[in-house]
């Protein structure tokens, strides 16, 4: 890059701990199999590959005064991931997610523990908002409160912001903020119940994408799986087709594919290169246990598109 960019990440610091079975799944029953304890948190994820793709990022998260969140603060110290301006909250736990993954190292089950974010206080951004403002872009994610998220919308107009949806249930909390999104990002379940439209032909998908073109996001980027990405923006609507590869943990994928998409705006990329860039990256992560390949960066991306 001819300069030296910077993102603010607002989102969630996780300890993940994934599955993955020897056997076909047996539900209700005991599974065989191996667990991996990662760093995870979708804010994270999308802040540490920022990193690799040599994006200054100003993370602002929620650590607990746990050991596990300082396994997490130290990791995020030993790559230069600035969290000066994060909160810890005394008493409280480090959030857990857990994934149980079948044989095609996709998940079948997931849950989590995000009980610290129920009660981020206001001045986690009010406190902040010079910090926010001193970067054109933002990344959102549905793990913070939907009071947060109202919140610094509404107190930076000025600042483009770009939302992770995360999962059907949380996506529910972009509804009313809409409109002050410069980039959406979800999956189709995550779209379909934002717009409250269900998708049966391919020719829906151009509706779908119109739908929040609407409502004011600018670009849109709504991922279906094996199928592709299908995005759009007021110049065109397009849908693009997925390389199929082999993944060793599917986990963490929609996050690089999100960094991927944020590196490409910031340095001017068509949107048709912005998907294929974070395409790469997501195709990269899912060849790793951990939900950021440690050696992702741009060449490797790159090589990987090319």
């Amino acid at each position: 890059m001819s300069e030296n960019p910077k993102i603010t990440v607002i989102g969630a610091s996780n300890i993940d701990l994934i599955g993955f079975s020897n056997e076909k799944l047996i539900f209700r029953d005991s599974n065989i199999g191996t667990i991996e304890t990662i760093l995870g948190g979708v804010g994270r994820n999308i802040a540490e590959n920022l990193k690799r793709l040599d994006v200054d990022v100003e993370f602002l998260s929620v650590f607990a005064d746990d050991e596990f969140s300082k396994t997490v603060i130290d990791s995020c110290n030993s790559i230069g991931l600035s969290i000066a301006h994060s909160i810890i909250i005394p008493n409280s736990k480090t959030s857990i997610f857990m994934a149980i993954m079948n044989l095609q190292h996709d998940m079948a089950l997931g849950l989590s523990d995000m009980d610290i974010y129920n009660n981020v206080p206001d001045t986690f951004i009010l406190n902040n908002l010079d910090v926010i403002a001193q970067n054109e872009y933002c990344i959102l994610e549905t793990n913070m409160p939907i009071e947060i998220l109202e919140l610094v919308t509404q107190k930076l107009p000025n600042v483009k912001f770009a939302m992770e949806a995360v999962s059907s249930r949380k996506a529910l909390k972009t509804q009313s903020i809409l409109d002050r999104l410069y980039i959406l990002k979800c999956n189709l379940l995550e779209a379909e119940l934002l717009s409250n439209m269900k998708i049966e032909y391919e020719s829906d998908y151009e509706k779908l994408v119109q739908h929040f073109l609407d409502l004011g996001v600018k670009k849109v980027f709504i991922t279906l799986g094996r199928d592709g990405v299908v995005y759009g923006d007021a110049s065109e609507i397009s849908i693009s087709r997925n390389n199929i590869v082999t993944p060793v943990n599917t986990n963490g994928a929609g996050d690089s594919f999100m960094a991927g998409l944020l590196y490409g705006e910031i340095i001017g990329m068509e949107l048709y290169d912005m998907v294929k860039f974070a395409a790469g990256c997501a195709q990269i992560t899912i060849q790793h246990k951990n939900a950021v390949h440690p050696n992702l960066n741009v060449q490797f991306v790159n090589d990987t598109i090319s």
